[in-house]
């Protein structure tokens, strides 16, 4: 097991997140992240000192991806900086399968609790919420 081994685990946890909320997502052999086609959907960082190692993750729920008064096709953030892909959000993936726009969409919550089971299936540890943590 090495850091790359570790990367690839996490971006397994956001796939098998989005499989979830039915969003079928992949990793790419060339960048990191987890990607929807060619549109990134989330983004994953490790750091590692003195043997230990921190993580983040963003899964794009509900965040504004145009800039204002532009089209959908004009958008403002460019994933890592690679030219020609997009960027896309669970909210798109829920309007393309009903084919309607309610404005509801999964909260950040629902999310991250689905994340966190993931982590704990991915790595085999068992999962403790924080206010459970806090009240010991």
């Amino acid at each position: 097991m090495d850091l790359h081994w570790y990367l690839r685990q996490i971006e397994e946890v956001i796939v098998r997140t989005l499989m979830e909320f039915d969003v079928d997502s992949r990793r790419d052999e060339e960048h990191t992240g987890v990607w929807v086609d060619d549109e990134k959907i989330a983004a994953v960082g490790v750091s590692s000192a003195r043997w230990i190692t921190t993580h983040g993750i963003a899964v794009n729920v509900d965040v504004e991806l145009e800039a204002e008064g532009r089209g959908f096709n004009k958008r403002v953030i460019v994933p890592c900086g690679i030219e020609g892909r997009g960027v896309t959000l669970l909210r798109k993936m829920l309007e393309e399968r009903t084919g309607w726009s309610s404005g509801v969409c999964w909260t950040v919550e629902e999310v991250r609790n689905v994340v966190a089971r993931c982590f704990g299936e991915v790595f085999g540890v068992g999962m403790v919420h924080g206010d459970e943590i806090r009240s010991r």
